[in-house]
This record gives C-alpha cells, structure tokens and sequence, in this order.
C-alpha cells in the first residue's frame, strides 16, 4: 500500500469528524466540502479530486482506497454503505481506529526514555569490558588470584556483547526476506494462523479480528441483510483479503448445509464465545443485538489488555536497566575485594 499524506490519527479523525456532519444532517459532498476548508492545502487539493470522484459514481470507500486510507477504516466504511448507517460506521471505524493509534502513542512514549538509558548503560558495560576488565585480569594473573564465579559470568558476557548489534542487523535481515518472499505469498488464512500463534500479539489479534467481525456483521444484519448477503459482502472486499478468503469458505460452507454455528465452532481465529453467541442469537431472533453487544464486551477486553500491558512494559525495562547497573557496579568491585583477599 502507498503511503497516504494524512496519518493514522489524522484518517480516524476525519472519518469522525464526517460521521457527525452526517448524523446532524449535511450530505455527503456538503460534509466534505466543510471538512476541506479546514485541512491544509495539499489535503484540501486531494479532498477536491476526491469530490470528483465520488460525482463520478465513486462510493466513498473506494475514493477512500484511492487516497491511500488504511485498509481496516476502508472496510468499516465498505460496510457502512452497504448496511446503510454509514454515519455509525465512520464514527465506529474511527473511535477505535483513533483509541488503538493514541495506545500505540503511549507505548512508544513510556519506550523512548528505558530505551535511552538502555543504550547509555549498555554503551557503559561496553567501555567496562574494553578498558577496566582486561586490567582486572592482567592483576589476576600477575598475583595468582582466583576469578570469582560473577566475574567470569561478566566476562563472559562482555566477550558476546560486542557481536549482539550484528546479530540483531543479521536477525532482522532475516525476518525481513522471510516477510517478503514467504510470509506474504502464503494463504491470507494461513498467515493469520501463524500470527495468532505470536506471545501477546497474537491474543490482541483474536481479540480485534472478533470485534471488528461481530460489529460488522451486526451493522449488516441489522440494515436488513441476510447471514448469507452479509458473509456474500464479506467476501467481495478486495481491501481485507483475511475476511474476504474466510468469508468465501463460509459461504461455501453454507451452501452445503452446515450451520453458522457449527462453521464458527471450528475456526480458531475468534474467540471461543462467538459460536456461541450467534447459536444463542440465532435461536432468539435477535443475532444481530447479540453480536452488537458482544463487540461491545470484546472492545472493553482489548482496552482493558492494552492497558495492562502499558502498565508492564516500563517496570520491566527499568528492572532489567537496574540489573545492569548492579551488574556493573559489581563487576567493578567483586575483583577488587577478591584481590584483597588474596593479598
């Protein structure tokens, strides 16, 4: 995908911003002829052409496609038109959009400072085992004293130390020809598999992909489609290829006389809870409010999860910045006390 001139937050933003003009009335042309007198001017020329577009026949999410708007707003909005509360959808697809940008913020702010001082400590122990280990061991030898056991571990260590920058550069080599030439030739569903088997990211994954599935599946739903129209426009975005391979296995499914339940019971890329939701929905008429409120829960769990995760990165980056710290201040005094023992 192209990179877009508007940024994650500023998309979301928009998006926001369009659904409400929308919900208090203006058409959707009027709302973004608004919005365009207040973006600057080379957002405002692109808006321009966008009008064009959509004049042209265009639907919003393919003008969207064309700006180079992240894929996941695009299909919200794919949705939104097709169930017919687009204002719901813009406003939807942008909170969390937004919320999930503003995280990722706060993430990266609580990483900068430990990343620093792991740099600095790190470029410490480095000097340490360059310049005053070495003569450490020139005194050992000289006055036939025994190395302590912490000493030995450090310079160990020190020994491996200089070759981790060249690990780490070979490492993401690596990750990023096995990206490019396997990763993103395999099956959209296959890839998401191997995704959901990633510590912590891949329960964040399952958590989105329920959320996004049964909010979407909701707004279809209740806009008057049937399961089968509903999974049928699933599998006709082009801009998520994971729902749209997914979707035409379902839909293959269906067609041969197995229930929505049962279908849902054997995927492993939702939650456990959906099969049962839609059981419940579909015994009681109401799957499109069960899947509502379920996407609701499901939203609450990823908040609840991203902030508990926030409030464990910076504890343990500090812990492992102050075991250096210790380490070092050992590595400095454990061979002076040891050669005054053996004096």
């Amino acid at each position: 995908m192209k990179r877009s001139r508007w940024k994650k937050n500023e998309q979301a933003l928009f998006l926001i911003r369009l659904g409400e003009l929308l919900e208090n009335g203006y058409p959707l042309s009027h709302a973004i002829q608004f919005l365009q007198l207040q973006e600057s001017r080379k957002k405002a020329a692109e808006l321009t052409v966008a009008l064009s577009r959509l004049r042209e026949g265009n639907p919003l999410h393919t003008v969207l496609e064309m700006m180079n708007f992240h894929p996941q707003l695009i299909s919200y909005v794919f949705y939104g038109e097709n169930h017919g509360d687009l204002q719901r959808a813009l406003k939807d697809g942008g909170s969390f959009w937004l919320k999930r940008t503003e995280d990722l913020e706060k993430i990266n702010k609580l990483l900068v400072y430990p990343l620093f001082l792991l740099i600095f400590v790190g470029s410490i122990f480095y000097i340490l085992q360059r310049v005053l280990l070495p003569k450490f061991q020139v005194l050992f030898q000289s006055m036939d004293v025994e190395q302590n056991l912490f000493l030995k571990i450090v310079l160990a260590i020190s020994e491996f130390l200089p070759s981790v920058p060249f690990l780490l550069l070979v490492l993401a080599v690596i990750i990023f020809c096995l990206r490019q030439f396997w990763f993103m030739k395999l099956n959209p569903l296959k890839r998401r598999k191997l995704l959901h088997h990633i510590p912590v990211f891949g329960n964040f994954l399952k958590l989105y992909d329920t959320h996004f599935f049964s909010s979407q599946l909701s707004g279809l739903l209740s806009g008057g489609l049937s399961i089968n129209e509903s999974i049928r426009l699933f599998s006709e975005n082009n801009s998520h290829p994971f729902y749209q391979k997914l979707c035409i296995l379902i839909k293959k499914e269906l067609t041969e006389g197995k229930t929505l339940e049962d279908i849902f019971k054997k995927f492993s890329f939702f939650e456990k809870h959906l099969g049962i939701i839609i059981a419940n929905g579909q015994k009681y008429g109401t799957l499109d409010q069960e899947l509502f409120h379920y996407s609701r829960f499901v939203l609450v769990k990823i908040e609840e999860k991203t902030s508990a995760s926030i409030r464990i990165i910076q504890p343990v980056l500090f812990s492992v910045i102050g075991l250096l710290i210790v380490s070092i201040y050992l590595a400095v005094l454990l061979p002076m006390f040891s050669m005054l023992g053996g004096l």
